[in-house]
């Protein structure tokens, strides 16, 4: 119960910090929770969702922000997702975390690593929102790679055909530290190299307890 409420305690203080950090025209995908408390809290002026398939958590995550904060709220195919985000004029992106490797590459739900490489592109900021929990361990000898579960969804929800075709239907993704400018978390504000400082210290923890 004590590890419980340190997580959720963790949680909040990561939403809030994101919160102070948003500026009015967001844009956003998928369902992260911390995402929608960051949204609610701050209450933007604007927001864009990706309708983020396969799944399409995003047309959900959309309608609780519009019933949870005073935003104009539009939704956009996934596709088109890149070009609305230039040309709606948002000033950042704010997405969560699965999980967020050592070398600060984040894993997170499809479409996310296209949608941060446009807001790169575009100038506009890239924010992960996770607690600090959310870092992998570092590797005990460099090179060493963690094992990534991108979960395999359905292949006939891509392609229920004939034809003898390879289908590939991940829920998730990585994205790379060059386009994810910060990840906020309850205690600080990251770089990938404080990702990394972080990465060690949960791998020395993770020795003591062996």
């Amino acid at each position: 119960t004590a590890g419980i409420d340190r997580g959720l305690a963790a949680d909040e203080r990561a939403v809030a910090r994101a919160a102070e950090r948003l500026p009015d025209r967001v844009a956003t995908l998928s369902r992260s929770g911390t995402v929608l408390a960051a949204l609610a809290e701050a209450s933007p002026e604007f927001v864009l969702v990706a309708e983020s398939r396969p799944g399409r958590e995003g047309v959900d995550a959309a309608e609780r922000i519009e019933a949870e904060t005073d935003a104009a709220v539009a939704v956009g195919g996934d596709a088109a997702f890149g070009e609305l985000l230039a040309a709606r004029e948002v000033d950042a992106l704010l997405v969560g975390a699965d999980a967020v490797l050592p070398d600060g590459r984040v894993l997170n739900k499809v479409g996310t690593r296209g949608a941060a490489t446009v807001a790169a592109r575009e100038g506009v900021d890239c924010l992960v929102v996770a607690a600090s929990d959310k870092v992998l361990p570092a590797r005990e000898r460099d090179g060493d790679q963690p094992r990534i579960d991108r979960e395999e969804r359905d292949p006939s929800e891509i392609y229920d055909g004939g034809a003898d075709v390879g289908v590939a239907n991940p829920t998730f993704e990585l994205t790379p530290a060059d386009v994810v400018d910060t990840v906020v978390t309850e205690d600080r504000v990251l770089d990938a190299d404080a990702v990394g400082e972080i990465a060690k210290r949960h791998r020395e923890r993770a020795s003591w307890d062996e």
